[in-house]
């Protein structure tokens, strides 16, 4: 990684959000150099040391007793800055997600003075959502138009009331599949027609309408251009990608998720990504149910020639890695003028493929969507005009998951012998 893109809230560069990899390899005379027990042990610095403490813990009775009291004291205090980060994250978080919809009240009540009155009718209610009043969700098929590109809705729409039908079903409104209400299976066919493929395990398709990513950018160019204010500068909100359950924009997510990437996902990842298949998913395979994607979180990544925090374009580029994902969806949103930013993929963590550039998809069009697993290697090339702006939906399988330590997951080992696995559990 450059050293240079080391810094997760600094503009420009192509930073990703992990910490900072050496890459390093340690030598067989550096081991060898470790000879003290006091120098060699130490769950504060080693996350090898912290884990194998998690792992004994769960695995044996009385584990301790296996350790010397300085040996506890270091495990427990190990444990205790663990948690204590946990917590101060945790404090962080919910303080900046407050002063976010706060922000997001004040951008409702200049965009739509209205909206004020609708918030007060529900502030009583201890459950209610943020929204932004200049994009709601679709109630009818008629304003998902609005949305979907005409391609995207035929196959939707075909696939859903197709499906209803075959099971005696009264056709489902875009508000019962954006809450999950109703399993959506989309025809191969139509989606052999729709989509493309660009390389392995990576495929593209026309998916939003042009005039909604318009609308979706100007509301985070928006918001960001008021997150600059001194009430809310504090906040960063245009230095950091824009996760969309925050600002309240879930219910994009929420369709984007059941009404696309989980059923295109049993027909293309059920092998590679050991996701559930389609026809599991139909004869409700009991043993099989569990690898469903279940998790979701969408959100707003910007990169521009001229990185500014008042547009949410805080990056040059980014530089190659893998998401912690099972499948991700990106979703070009324009601007209609940039240049740069291809989209590049350099093969599967585990794989021969590994670090090889495999494809890149050259300029992508607006509302153009890519899919592949998240395992997948890419990076974005330098935007060298405009602003670029991806709206990206990452989704995981916690049942799959269940059964891989973080280790073989990173590395997409299937072993069974993975101390998280049945075997051992």
């Amino acid at each position: 990684m450059d050293r240079s893109d080391s810094g997760l809230d600094q503009l420009g560069g192509g930073s990703i959000n992990e910490k900072q990899r050496t890459f390093q390899q340690c030598s067989k005379d550096n081991r060898a150099s470790i000879t003290h027990v006091d120098e060699a042990w130490d769950p504060r610095k080693n996350l090898s040391h912290l884990l194998h403490a998690f792992v004994g813990l769960n695995r044996y009775p009385n584990y301790m007793s296996r350790y010397n009291e300085y040996d506890i004291t270091a495990i427990e205090h190990a444990l205790e800055q663990t948690l204590n980060d946990v917590r101060q994250q945790r404090v962080e978080i919910l303080q900046r997600r407050n002063g976010i919809r706060e922000l997001v009240q004040k951008y409702n009540a200049l965009t739509n003075p209205d909206s004020i009155h609708e918030e007060e009718k529900t502030s009583s209610d201890s459950n209610n959502v943020l929204h932004i009043s200049t994009l709601s969700p679709p109630r009818t098929w008629s304003e998902l138009k609005n949305v979907l590109s005409e391609e995207a809705f035929e196959v939707a729409y075909r696939s859903i009331i197709s499906s209803s039908k075959s099971k005696n079903q009264e056709a489902p409104t875009p508000q019962h599949i954006i809450n999950g209400k109703f399993a959506v299976h989309l025809d191969p066919a139509l989606l052999e027609v729709w989509m493309s493929q660009e390389c392995f395990d990576v495929f593209s398709f026309r998916l939003l309408n042009k005039d909604f990513c318009s609308i979706v950018r100007r509301t985070i160019t928006d918001l960001s251009k008021l997150g600059e204010s001194s009430e809310f500068c504090s906040l960063l909100l245009g230095r950091r990608p824009i996760d969309f359950d925050t600002v309240g924009l879930s219910w994009i997510s929420d369709m984007l998720f059941h009404m696309f990437i989980q059923p295109i996902s049993r027909h293309l990842y059920a092998t590679t990504e050991r996701l559930l298949s389609d026809e599991d998913a139909c004869n409700n395979t009991n043993n099989k149910m569990e690898d469903i994607l279940n998790w979701r979180q969408g959100y707003i990544a910007g990169y521009a020639a001229n990185p500014q925090e008042g547009k949410a374009a805080t990056r040059h580029r980014l530089v190659p890695h893998s998401d912690d994902s099972e499948v991700t969806l990106n979703c070009c949103l324009g601007e209609e003028d940039f240049e740069g930013g291809k989209v590049q993929f350099y093969g599967l963590r585990g794989t021969q493929d590994e670090g090889k550039l495999l494809g890149e998809i050259e300029r992508p069009d607006v509302g153009t969507a890519v899919i592949h697993a998240g395992r997948h290697l890419h990076a974005v090339s330098d935007v060298t005009a405009g602003n670029r702006y991806a709206l990206i939906v990452w989704t995981r399988s916690w049942g799959m998951r269940r059964h891989t330590c973080p280790c073989c997951y990173l590395n997409r080992r299937i072993d069974s012998s993975c101390i998280c696995d049945v075997r051992w559990n």
